[in-house]
């Protein structure tokens, strides 16, 4: 999720035109009943390199995504990665405006725009102040009334947003050793469309193009079609900046008329949600659905991705229920059982912060784990 996910959590030709509850069960074998395929543990955070980068291989991650506007420490980062065997990748996300600030300082940020409804929902949110903020779940697929992301995004569908992340793409490959770049919050604030003018000027051109579909199925298409457009231009300038760096995503924050579109991304591994940080937990069997659909179907598009199932770890009882030993195995089991041997965890931070959910990640992942 973001600059640290943590912090922000709680506090090609055609495309370019278009441009629950949890019941604890005895703890699983984390060997037991998982399809074949190396296991591979990737993290999303921060922190110092070298208080981070040997605790993390020895819980088992092989590829870690950090910021890398701090020179010293993501060189670090990249240097302690070699000794232990762990890929580094530069994190990329649609909320950085310093980016754009970077690319285009004499011009205000292009973001996007929100109706009355959904921006009286985003102040509802920020004053909402009460343990577990009303189970609000930042990004992730709303249980109760209407939710927005907190974090404003900047609007795609600006071209020069495209040409800023190129820039930035370029920065980030640039550095020695870098394995490629993380692609995060690249979605809608409303997790539906964007509201600006030059969003809605678009739609009205893709509506004259497709007169066969109503007004709520070409917002739906419009949104998605640009959507995927942006994520795949992206990918492929980095493979022109770099032709063997890898590209890898995780699909935040959720867009509702298509939760699990992510294997349209032309990119390396697209990592989507299987289990999320937030209660209500999702029960065990969607976590296996997902994790199916995810690793299944993650090719059905194109021949290049890997899927990667998300689980979301969050540790800061004073503010949300912590995953238990318990859910923590039984999650993760589900996510094996459901055929998906890639897996991604944010916060590495708060897994490395742990005793309980280190030796949970260390048994399905360590190195003496490995077959």
């Amino acid at each position: 999720m973001g600059r640290s996910r943590v912090s922000f959590v709680l506090t090609v030709a055609a495309s370019c035109s278009v441009l629950m509850g949890y019941a604890q069960t005895p703890t699983p074998s984390p060997r037991a009943g998982t399809p074949g395929g190396r296991r591979i543990l990737t993290g999303w955070g921060g922190g110092k390199a070298d208080d981070v980068v040997p605790k993390a291989a020895a819980v088992g991650f092989r590829e870690l995504v950090v910021h890398h506007e701090n020179a010293g420490n993501f060189a670090r980062f990249i240097e302690l990665g070699k000794q232990h065997e762990i890929d580094i990748y530069a994190w990329l996300y649609l909320g950085d405006l310093p980016a754009w600030k970077k690319a285009f300082p004499e011009h205000p940020p292009p973001v996007q725009v929100m109706n009355s409804e959904e921006n009286a929902a985003l102040e509802r949110i920020k004053a909402d102040q009460s343990v577990g903020k009303s189970q609000y779940q930042f990004g992730g697929e709303p249980v109760g009334i209407t939710e927005v992301l907190l974090t404003p995004l900047l609007c795609f569908h600006d071209p020069r947003v495209l040409e800023a992340f190129k820039k930035q793409i370029g920065e980030m490959l640039s550095v020695p050793g870098v394995k490629g770049v993380a692609f995060d919050y690249i979605g809608y604030q409303n997790y539906r469309c964007c509201r600006c003018t030059q969003s809605q000027n678009r739609l009205a051109t893709y509506r004259r193009q497709h007169v066969e579909l109503t007004e709520e199925q070409s917002l739906a298409r419009f949104s998605l079609e640009t959507l995927v457009a942006f994520n795949n231009l992206l990918s492929a300038h980095a493979r022109t900046v770099k032709p063997d760096a890898k590209v890898i995503t995780h699909v935040y924050p959720v867009y509702l008329p298509e939760p699990l579109y992510g294997n349209r991304l032309d990119l390396d591994v697209c990592g989507q949600t299987a289990a999320w940080f937030f209660a209500p937990f999702w029960s065990l069997d969607k976590i296996r659905e997902y994790a199916r659909t995810i690793s299944g179907e993650g090719k059905r598009y194109h021949r290049r991705p890997d899927g990667a199932a998300l689980i979301g770890y969050y540790n800061s009882p004073e503010k949300y229920p912590v995953k238990s030993r318990e859910r923590l195995t039984a999650e993760l089991q589900a996510i094996l059982d459901g055929g998906c041997p890639r897996v991604h965890v944010c916060s590495f931070n708060h897994v490395l912060k742990s005793s309980v959910a280190e030796e949970v990640f260390r048994a399905f992942f360590g190195r003496s784990a490995e077959r």
